[in-house]
């Protein structure tokens, strides 16, 4: 699997629980996400209320606020370059950046066993 990083803006309604964000202006606090609720205002204003460990209350953010994700898993299907076969693969995006290209294990070479 080839993959580009993962350098593009992330808005708070593409977080989901099991994600951990931080704000760009700050960077070191990271925020682990158990749940997300939102609220429609107006087409134009949506509310998120997210859950956050350790908070009794929820963190109150428009949708679109940037944030840096830290960890962010999906689950992506993936087309085989060669077969043209279908594949569901678990990415943390900032860990692994995004899937630019993919060749099934059918495909792929075999481990070089001199190298080890």
């Amino acid at each position: 699997m080839i993959t580009v990083s993962f350098t593009r803006s992330v808005y708070a309604h593409e977080l989901r629980p099991g994600d951990v964000f931080a704000f760009p202006d700050a960077p070191s606090t990271p925020l682990a996400v158990a749940g997300v609720k939102k609220t429609v205002l107006s087409p134009e204003l949506v509310l998120l209320a997210l859950t956050l460990p350790g908070r009794t209350e929820p963190m109150h953010l428009p949708a679109q606020t940037p944030v840096r994700a830290l960890r962010m898993v999906r689950r992506v299907s993936l087309t085989c370059l060669l077969c043209r076969r279908s594949q569901d693969v678990e990415l943390n995006l900032p860990h692994d950046g995004e899937p630019l290209s993919f060749v099934c294990a059918d495909h792929a070479p075999a481990p070089d066993r001199e190298a080890e």
